[in-house]
């Protein structure tokens, strides 16, 4: 039973080797050629200033290095602290960032939060909810270059994805992966 573990281990980290090399090869190809590999996506930090351009997945298979990067691009920028970010927020980032046919980066002004952070903001604004998805790691708030939040809010809500937030007067959309609801603060 032992070897079989052991096998089977083995086994899991060579596909592992496989699908990252693929993964890294795809990023060195030009992005159209990219796309037919696997999935891409870009993210801008607008408080770090941190990048992150390339796959983040392979068929079925999220690719471990891109979203150690992606955890640390988003992570709370005021603690530093690091949470997972959920793979299927960034599968509806990457689908709203090619649905808006967006080559610059997609700004994020805030993506995983501490329950201090989140606790904090609350006390400045009634919009900060208390069982935030941002603090679950399932939650971004966006701005999409050359887009209006308006614009980019319907491209959102026409994707299904989960909740959308509306934040006119700040200029950004708040995107997550709950329940598909929507408001308009």
């Amino acid at each position: 039973m032992n070897s079989f573990l052991t096998r089977r281990k083995v086994l899991k980290t060579g596909i592992g080797c496989i699908l990252g090399l693929v993964a890294g090869l795809a990023n060195a190809l030009p992005a159209s050629a990219r796309e037919t590999i696997g999935y891409t996506i870009a993210i801008k930090n607008v408080h770090t200033g941190e990048t992150f351009r390339g796959v983040y997945r392979v068929g079925g298979y999220y690719v471990p290095r891109a979203f150690r990067q992606i955890n640390h691009i988003m992570r709370d920028h005021r603690s530093n602290d690091l949470h997972p970010i959920d793979p299927r927020l960034i599968d509806v980032l990457a689908k709203l960032q090619k649905r808006c046919a967006c080559a610059e980066p997609l700004t994020v002004l805030s993506g995983y939060r501490s329950p201090a952070t989140n606790a904090m903001l609350r006390k400045f604004s009634r919009n900060v909810a208390r069982n935030s998805f941002h603090m679950k790691g399932q939650a971004a708030d966006i701005r999409v270059p050359g887009k209006s939040a308006g614009e980019v809010h319907q491209v959102a809500m026409s994707l299904h994805g989960g909740g959308v937030g509306y934040y006119p007067r700040r200029s950004f959309v708040h995107v997550d992966t709950g329940d598909i609801r929507h408001w308009t603060a």
